[in-house]
């Protein structure tokens, strides 16, 4: 399981890289993305909270510093076709 997490992880800062390098939101990067062997993952909207995470973290933001989470949660939610979040992770 730990090496499945730093993949993911890895895969969240490279695909925030591209997302940010194309101009695209955090949402966007996410609905664009082909999430691969992670697609099954449950909460698959927790895509979008890490990736503005790491958005803010590319930008600058020094690691686990603050984020606008309420902007995180509107994606996710978004993400997530307007539903609540889950939360199962």
């Amino acid at each position: 399981p730990i090496e499945a997490t730093l993949d993911y992880l890895r895969f969240v800062l490279e695909l925030a890289a591209e997302g940010r390098a194309a101009g695209l939101t955090p949402l966007e990067a996410a609905r664009e993305a082909d999430l691969g062997r992670f697609a099954g993952w449950p909460d698959a909207e927790r895509i979008v909270g890490n990736l503005h995470r790491a958005y803010a973290e590319l930008a600058g933001t020094p690691r686990g510093g603050p984020i606008e989470v309420a902007a995180a949660l509107t994606d996710m939610v978004a993400y997530n076709g307007g539903r609540p979040l889950t939360c199962l992770a």
